[in-house]
């Protein structure tokens, strides 16, 4: 069974969460299923097969109570079907443990709530999760291979999970015919994103910061993917992610990754705040839409109004001025290079003058003692 530290070489430090031991068992969980969730852990995302990224209704870690073929049962939502072409129906479906039994079950939504339709997964969380690295696993380690090179691999995984839950490989199950298709097909070279070099930059800027990260539950090529916040010092640093070609799932020779750009934004933060203002995360949400319906991406001088104005009624700034982040620039990331452009507030008499002389000449009076332009509703 694989360990911690094995599911952290596949998936990264990022992307294996583990919960609190006490709070798991406050809540009556199987002393097995206590030692996967708090010691073993649940990667975040999965291939096409399962992602913790969920924007509800019933997101990862939460409690319900929900029907199975034969009685009412609590369960503990894992997460859902991992998005793509490949999985239509990803929304539909929320992955979920059984307290009493242990069973993992799928279970159907429509309508915000849950449907008839119940299917067992696995008959243990342990070989849930098991059954999740080994195909993970057979992703990295015969990525780029036909159909006819990965099935005597394919064939030896499907005997070597058989022994740990057969019942979960059976013809007319999930995994059964996950694995069928995996015979049939070969496995596609892994091309990495611009994922990892963005998190090395913000890293870099920011080595002890402990970031708030969300996901938009956008489609690729809808809006932005996700976004994260930053605690720097007085400020927040905002972030979108998925104007970039994140996971490298972009087939593009044009230099750039994806569009080439993502925008971050600066506002203020007092000791105390926890959450940034939820204008500052909705205006760099909107900058998705419209870049990908316009098809106009942001660059280094554009300069834009808005509707209405940036934060509450009585704030003066109804406009935007763009420049490259003074302090991330432009990072080199396996697909090409992604230039990040800060978006900052300003009034209509400062647009005005930006378009006269430049957005550089108008952001020098918005900077902050840290050398970065600061978008302050209050001023």
């Amino acid at each position: 069974m694989a360990t911690h530290a094995e599911l952290v070489q596949v998936f990264g430090a990022d992307g294996v969460i583990t919960l609190d031991r006490a709070d798991v068992e406050s809540h009556g969980f199987r002393p097995d299923d206590v030692e996967v969730l708090c010691s073993v852990g649940i990667p975040v995302t999965a291939g096409i097969v399962f992602t913790m990224k969920v924007n509800g209704p019933y997101e990862a870690f939460t409690m319900v109570d929900a029907e199975t073929q034969d009685r009412p049962a609590r369960f503990l939502i894992l997460g859902k079907g991992a998005d793509g072409e490949q999985n239509a129906y990803a929304d539909q479906i929320r992955y979920a443990v059984e307290l009493e039994s242990g069973n993992v079950f799928m279970l159907g939504i429509e309508d915000g709530k849950f449907t008839s339709h119940v299917e067992t997964v696995n008959t243990t969380l342990n070989s849930f999760v098991e059954f999740l690295y080994r195909s993970e696993l057979r992703r990295t380690e015969i990525a780029g291979t036909s159909a006819e090179e990965a099935r005597p691999y394919t064939e030896k995984l499907i005997a070597e999970l058989k022994s740990l839950d057969e019942r979960a490989l059976a013809p007319d199950t999930f995994w059964g015919g996950l694995f069928e298709v995996y015979l049939q097909t070969g496995v596609p070279e892994i091309r990495e994103g611009s994922r990892k070099a963005i998190v090395a930059a913000l890293d870099a800027l920011l080595p002890d910061g402990q970031p708030l990260h969300w996901s938009t539950d956008t489609p690729i090529g809808k809006g932005v993917q996700e976004l994260s916040a930053h605690r720097a010092d007085g400020h927040w640093l905002l972030v979108t992610w998925g104007f970039s070609d994140l996971d490298g799932v972009l087939d593009l020779d044009t230099g750039t990754s994806g569009l080439g750009f993502e925008l971050t934004m600066r506002v203020p933060r007092e000791e105390n705040d926890e959450m940034p203002p939820g204008w500052a995360l909705q205006t760099l949400r909107n900058l998705g839409e419209y870049v990908f319906s316009e098809g106009y991406p942001f660059a280094d001088g554009h300069r834009m109004g808005v509707a209405g104005q940036l934060g509450p009624e009585s704030s003066r700034l109804n406009a935007l001025a763009f420049i490259t982040d003074p302090q991330l620039g432009t990072i080199d990331a396996p697909g090409g290079r992604v230039e990040f452009i800060t978006a900052v507030g300003v009034t209509r008499e400062e647009l005005a003058e930006a378009k006269a002389t430049s957005n550089d000449a108008v952001l020098a009076r918005l900077t902050g003692e840290h050398g970065v332009p600061i978008t302050d509703v209050t001023r």
